[in-house]
């Protein structure tokens, strides 16, 4: 082979790097999604905190104002029953004033249990805030780093891409053919590999004879078994 294998292993490891910013960056959206889910949860969770609140104060609301109405009404019917002649009547409005009354305690006992579960909603939902405000402010420092850190990997990527095609000088064609098909494979860790005690570093068996005078002659040879590149370090001749 005329490929100088000094230059096919720069581009490897040019390219590697580039496959590997690459994936990296391709990873980076779905870890900046994940951290918008988890910030959206924990604002539901502040927001339905402080909902209950407002259940809470609007069922206060409600209670005072049946209060109020049946306070009303009572004074309505001690104002009516001066007037009523029949003792019948009368009585029939002083059992209607009393089961106001009646009401009217079992209404004010409920909003002194409305105001001791108020009070506890309102110190949970202050609590919850609190402490999903300070994961928020966590989870958004950390959204910023991975927003960064992609502009740096996008701008590295783009400085590779950029130096590459001074890396291809003394490649020769066919060779560069099958490196690029070799790193388009997925199943292909490094299109280059280093022999070694007579093992290919790619696929990890055995070389051939064959591809051992091979690599001796050129300096550069195929796997046979894999399809890879090999070579052997000099002072391994």
């Amino acid at each position: 082979m005329l490929t100088d294998l000094n230059s096919l292993l720069a581009l490897q490891e040019l390219d590697l790097k580039l496959r590997n910013l690459e994936a990296r960056l391709k990873m980076l959206p779905r870890e900046m999604k994940s951290l918008i889910v988890k910030r959206d949860e924990l604002l539901a969770v502040t927001a339905a905190a402080a909902d209950k609140v407002r259940r809470i104060e609007l069922a206060i609301k409600d209670t005072e104002g049946k209060i109020s109405g049946l306070e009303e009404e009572i004074r309505k019917l001690q104002q009516q029953s001066s007037l009523v002649k029949k003792n019948t009547e009368y009585q029939a409005m002083l059992a209607a004033i009393e089961n106001n009354k009646k009401k009217i305690g079992e209404f004010e006992e409920k909003t002194l249990l409305l105001f001791d579960e108020l009070e506890q909603a309102r110190q949970t939902a202050a609590k919850v805030k609190e402490d999903n405000n300070n994961t928020i402010k966590n989870i958004k420092s950390e959204f910023d780093e991975l927003f960064a850190f992609s502009k740096t990997v996008e701008a590295e990527i783009a400085r590779l891409k950029e130096e590459r095609p001074s890396r291809l000088c003394g490649i020769d064609p066919d060779t560069m053919a099958h490196y690029t098909r070799l790193l388009a494979a997925k199943s292909v860790l490094t299109p280059v590999s280093k022999v070694e005690d007579g093992i290919c570093g790619n696929c990890h068996l055995k070389i051939t004879p064959q591809c051992l005078s091979d690599i001796k002659r050129d300096k550069l040879a195929i796997c046979d078994n894999c399809q890879g590149l090999i070579y052997i370090e000099e002072e391994n001749f």
